[in-house]
């Protein structure tokens, strides 16, 4: 059989396997007696399982035949349909869109008030407001995102599948930007599988519909101006990106060329303008929930972090978490947080200790005990946060400096931003946090960051179990890290390789 047609007639069959498992998977889930995120959970991972044969297809046989392009486009563009008129069970994120806009459309500014607020009672209904997630809590998303739900609820509101067609449009922006890069990179379209088909752009996209799935054109848009050195316009679609989902403003730090101020300025500009937008009225409240974000109470599949302070959890007694604690209060008071002249048993409210003394495992300790180890596992994971956090701008820093400013050196540098955040970002690690890899890995493929993008659906499975085990995330993990190692020795090694013979006089290969 000639080699175009094996790679249409395996890619037809891994397609056709992939539409059965959307198309009659989801419907199934939390049947048979299995909590829903288990059985979700299966599905994914058997749903990735034929994505890597696909990939594993394209990547050994990169094929420029349309009728392969065609399979994959017209493939990827079924699964997302099977998935549309789906029951929204993954997150509940989507219901705070159509929220907003709504708030939007009656002339208030979403950052002002949360939804559970008095004066926003008469926008309550029986559909969307009792599905919202933190409903005493004001919004999270940035001024873009807020001006994309607006306009949604003006054409559809109160409409989830209004909604995943906005985000189906988007994805489709998203294949075409990538294969206009695929070309500029002269690598064969057919590539573009690696993202079309990911399960988790699927489900975490038109499925979940998730607001970063609207980002990625914007950040597929500042790449390719930033490769063909049109400064001021990436600076413009990358400030919208950041302005949609904060995230891609490490990208900045790596793709600033030292001496050009075209890109930072549009990009500060567009951010800034974005905010003044919606600044009046709030002032310092148009970061919404933002700053509480960071807090101990959103920890959620925590990946390095939590490696990090484990073995400092394990070494340290009541004795050092309390002395720790007084230290953490002390410098709470010298900022004027904490009130020195307050006892320390009324700092801790009523209803926050039944779950503190179950989440510290101390039934029987005093309230001020109680309260003093509790700040002093703040004051560790602060400063694991804190060394990490600076660990990542000096990693961004470090590609910025040693980028080069073909397109091939813009790209690595933009993927090896992303990877560094996800790597070291110690914050939560939600499944669909991992999806604006899968644009990088279509022009430049990875297969540490492809097992991350399938294992990731892993921590689902804490919403069945009520939180995660440490072998679970290892597994979820640790190839990921020893994955990211064996990838950079071998590029080490390659460019040893080529240095030793280009020195010893051999012409490079």
């Amino acid at each position: 059989m000639p080699e175009p047609w094996a790679t249409r007639a395996a890619l037809a069959g891994l397609g056709l396997l992939s539409l059965a498992g959307y198309r009659l998977g989801l419907p199934r889930l939390g049947g048979h007696g299995f909590p829903i995120h288990e059985a979700y959970v299966v599905l994914s991972l058997g749903l990735f399982l034929v994505y890597l044969a696909a990939v594993t297809v394209v990547l050994r046989r990169p094929s420029a035949d349309r009728v392969v392009l065609a399979t994959i486009l017209g493939f990827g563009l079924l699964f997302r349909l099977a998935v549309l008129p789906s029951p929204v069970f993954l997150s509940s994120d989507l219901y705070r869109y159509l929220w907003d806009g709504r708030v939007q459309l009656a002339g208030i500014n979403p950052y002002r008030s949360a939804p559970e607020a008095p004066e926003l009672a008469r926008l309550r209904d029986a559909e969307i407001h009792p599905r919202i997630n933190r409903p005493t809590e004001r919004t999270v998303y940035p001024p873009a995102a807020e001006a994309v739900f607006a306009l949604v609820a003006a054409v559809a509101p109160n409409s989830v599948v209004g909604w995943r067609v906005v985000v189906l449009g988007c994805e489709g922006a998203t294949v075409a930007l990538l294969l206009g890069l695929l070309r500029r990179m002269r690598t064969a379209p057919s590539a573009v599988l690696v993202y079309a088909w990911a399960p988790l752009a699927v489900l975490e996209g038109v499925q979940a519909g998730h607001v970063d799935f609207v980002m990625f054109p914007l950040l597929l848009l500042a790449l390719g101006w930033r490769q063909a050195g049109r400064m001021t316009g990436a600076g413009l679609a990358l400030g919208l990106a950041i302005l949609v989902k904060l995230y891609p403003a490490v990208l900045l730090l790596v793709w600033h060329r030292r001496g050009e101020r075209r890109l930072p300025a549009a990009c500060a500009g567009v951010v800034a303008t974005g905010y003044l937008a919606y600044l009046g009225g709030v002032g310092p409240r148009v970061a919404g929930f933002l700053p509480r974000y960071f807090g101990t109470a959103e920890d959620f599949n925590v990946g390095l972090r939590a490696f990090l302070t484990a073995p400092v959890d394990a070494a340290l007694n009541a004795s050092h978490w309390e002395a720790l604690g007084r230290c953490g209060l002390r410098f709470l008071a010298r900022f004027g947080y904490v009130d020195p002249r307050v006892p320390i048993e009324a700092l801790l409210p009523a209803d926050a200790e039944p779950p503190l003394r179950q989440a510290l495992g101390m039934p029987s300790a005093d309230v001020g005990t109680l309260l003093l180890v509790q700040v002093g596992h703040e004051v560790v994971r602060g400063v694991a946060m804190f060394v990490l956090l600076a660990l990542l701008g000096a990693v961004l820093v470090r590609l910025g400096r040693r980028r080069s400013e073909g397109a091939a050196g813009v790209l690595a540098a933009g993927r090896g931003a992303v990877a560094a955040y996800l790597v070291l970002v110690p914050t939560a690690m939600h499944a669909w946090y991992a999806a604006w890899m899968l644009p990088f890995l279509t022009l430049q493929p990875s297969l540490a960051w492809l097992w991350f993008t399938g294992a990731v659906s892993l921590s689902y499975l804490k919403y069945a179990w009520g939180d995660l085990p440490v072998w679970l995330r290892l597994i979820e993990y640790l190839p990921l890290y020893g994955l990211l190692v064996w990838e950079w020795v071998a590029v080490v090694s390659t460019r040893w390789a080529l240095h030793r013979g280009c020195g010893s006089g051999a012409a490079p290969v």
